[in-house]
């Protein structure tokens, strides 16, 4: 797993949490060619990991590129922040 620098939207942090997924398959092929999943953890600037919440990406296919991976995070945060994610709140943070 990654951990990438914080991003600041609203007066919140959001770490993008990037990491491999699972090796599924023996067929020899390139555990790497499995790509990525994406979590972002968001809490209130200055609060800490005490202070946060993570929130993860749920996603049929993986994401094949690292830094797409890393953009998705970003993207999911300020959408949750901003209330476009039903299910997924940050109002008692």
């Amino acid at each position: 797993m990654s951990t990438l620098q914080l991003g600041i939207y609203k007066g919140f942090e959001l770490y993008p949490l990037v990491f491999s997924r699972g090796f599924k398959r023996f067929d020899a092929h390139s555990r790497y060619a499995e790509g990525y999943d994406v979590a972002v953890r968001i809490g209130r600037a200055g609060a800490g990991a005490r202070g946060s919440r993570v929130f993860r990406l749920q996603l049929a296919d993986s994401i094949p590129d690292f830094g797409v991976a890393r953009r998705a995070a970003y993207q999911r945060g300020r959408d949750i922040i901003d209330g476009k994610v039903d299910g997924a709140t940050v109002a008692d943070l």
